[in-house]
């Protein structure tokens, strides 16, 4: 488990076994999550808001789409 050590000014480092996991770059925002005696620290974006815009936006019925272009091939 990784530790790091609060300084007098309340700084931190943030071990890199952390950073790696949660892929932190310098000025990157972490938001502090406390619940009871635990803190949860994550990052103000999800892992998967690296890859908007990779998946296009396809009908709403699948199954129609596919013979909509089976159709349009001349593959029916």
């Amino acid at each position: 488990m990784p530790t790091s050590t609060l300084t007098s000014k309340g700084q931190t480092t943030v071990p890199k076994e952390v950073r790696d996991a949660l892929d932190l770059d310098a000025g990157d925002k972490l938001t502090w999550e406390i619940s009871g005696g635990r803190v949860a620290i994550t990052t103000e974006r999800p892992e998967l808001y690296r890859y908007k815009g990779i998946i296009k936006h396809g009908p709403a019925d699948a199954v129609q789409a596919v013979i909509e272009a089976r159709k349009a091939r001349g593959r029916v």
